[in-house]
């Protein structure tokens, strides 16, 4: 059995890190956190609660996160990444698992929408959400109902596909574009979300379209570049 390996990507998360670490250590064999450079007690927090830490002394962005705690995985294991300010349920992380130990999936992606609108997803939000999964899905050739979800498990095949060029959001789309060019089989399980703890510093409107305008311009250098 390879070994289960989460990536916590965190920056200024010290509220809820605690009780993200603990939910997720009962499902895999260890969870690295990627401190982003938070200017709270994150490091500290990550360390008590028994995860591994790795070090930005400054904020890069989520994708850079993302980018230093798959490096620090070896081949042979299957990542899951999860948020780390509590808007996931770790208890669902054998949901994400099971496609990949079941059925070779590379890619599972865990959704909100799956199974229709999440009623407690504000509307404002989710319009900007649809559309980013509509040019997401676009740019890579796929049906994905969530293509801004956090909350992934990816196979070791899938390990060294990602580009990580993004440095920021926009890596949720990037990394679907990328597992698709590489012909991997992407799959999705529906999830839960809390929003009465979205740590989000970013506004969703502003957000959404430079997520937008990165995908548009990604999809555009692939072709020009193919």
């Amino acid at each position: 059995m390879s070994k289960i390996v989460a990536i916590i990507p965190a920056y200024n998360e010290e509220k809820a890190l605690a009780d993200v670490i603990e939910g997720t250590l009962k499902y895999v064999d260890k969870a690295i956190i990627v401190n982003d450079g938070s200017v709270d007690n994150t490091a500290e927090v990550a360390l008590n609660a028994g995860a591994e830490l790795i070090n930005h002394n400054t904020n890069l962005g989520k994708g850079e996160a993302l980018k230093t705690g798959f490096k620090a995985v070896d081949n042979d294991s299957i990542i899951v990444t999860i948020d780390g300010d509590g808007q996931h349920n770790p208890n669902e992380i054998p949901d994400l698992l099971k496609p990949i130990i079941d059925d070779g999936a590379d890619f599972v992606n865990g959704s909100r929408y799956m199974n229709g609108p999440e009623e407690n997803t504000p509307a404002y939000r989710r319009v900007g959400q649809k559309v980013l999964d509509i040019a997401t899905n676009i740019s890579a050739g796929i049906h994905i109902t969530d293509s801004q979800s956090g909350f992934r498990a990816f196979s070791p095949k899938a390990k060294n596909v990602f580009r990580f060029k993004d440095t920021g959001f926009g890596i949720e789309s990037e990394m679907l574009v990328d597992a698709a060019d590489a012909g991997l089989k992407i799959v999705e399980v529906p999830i839960t979300v809390r929003y009465d703890v979205d740590g989000s510093t970013k506004d969703p409107i502003t957000h959404g379209v430079g997520v937008l305008f990165k995908i548009t311009k990604d999809k555009i250098l692939r072709t020009f570049n193919k």
